[in-house]
């Protein structure tokens, strides 16, 4: 699903930021990747997404080699990806609906199949009552589940969660923890998570890579207990 092989990365400004990465990520897994500022959680990220290409080495998603990718290729290629970040970045203007539905109209699904796709993905995020309703309405964790809901819509097969718990208390964290592993469980979706929250990650224990420096330091199984000094 997700094969990093041999992945260096510098920068134009020379900055390396990664060094012979090699991660392999089956189909369904949930995977946290963790690591302190600058260890090249964010760079990793844009090499899956397709915002920046390797150095050297290759990065496959769902079979594809993302780095061989041309310009116009890369927002239908994005299509097998979701991304949740910790900002939100929901639409101020638009509903909770709206939101949603949106990501649903820039790939042309058809609108009878966009209204029934974003109640459906309402539904499951817990939100069947706020369609209607505008984004600073909702607390932080209610705008963190419009977005996942957002990013889950065209039933993509990774979901990339950049910090998705950053700005919201322990509670509202473990809530958007449960709909990650709903969703992974459910869906089967293939979830990386990056984060800094060590007690979430020894709480809700998965497969976890740790980053440092650019170097992958640690690939810990599920259930590997995350020491806070890593």
């Amino acid at each position: 699903m997700i094969e990093c092989s041999n992945v260096f990365k510098r920068y134009r400004n020379g900055t390396n930021a990664l060094y012979d990465i090699n991660i392999k990520i089956e189909q369904g897994e949930f995977v946290y990747i963790i690591g302190p500022t600058g260890s090249g959680k964010s760079t990793l990220i844009k090499l899956l997404d397709g915002e920046e290409t390797p150095t050297k080495g290759s990065v496959k998603v769902v079979g594809i080699d993302v780095g061989k990718l041309h310009g116009r290729q890369i927002p239908i290629y994005r299509r097998n990806i979701g991304v949740v970040f910790q900002d939100y970045r929901l639409l101020p203007a638009k509903t909770v609906f709206e939101n949603i539905s949106y990501a649903l109209e820039v790939i042309n699904m058809k609108k009878p199949q966009i209204r029934t796709r974003t109640k459906e993905v309402l539904n499951v995020v817990g939100l069947s009552e706020k369609g209607s309703v505008f984004p600073h309405e909702l607390s932080g964790g209610q705008q963190q589940r419009v977005a996942i809901a957002r990013a889950i819509a065209n039933r993509p097969k990774v979901l990339i969660a950049d910090e998705p718990t950053g700005n919201l208390d322990p509670g509202k964290s473990d809530e958007i923890m449960d709909l990650l592993e709903k969703i992974n469980e459910t869906y089967g979706t293939t979830i990386l998570m990056v984060t800094h929250d060590l007690t979430l990650v020894n709480k809700h224990r998965k497969r976890t890579v740790v980053l440092e420096h650019g170097h992958i330091v640690a690939d810990l199984a599920e259930g590997g207990y995350v020491r806070h000094d890593q």
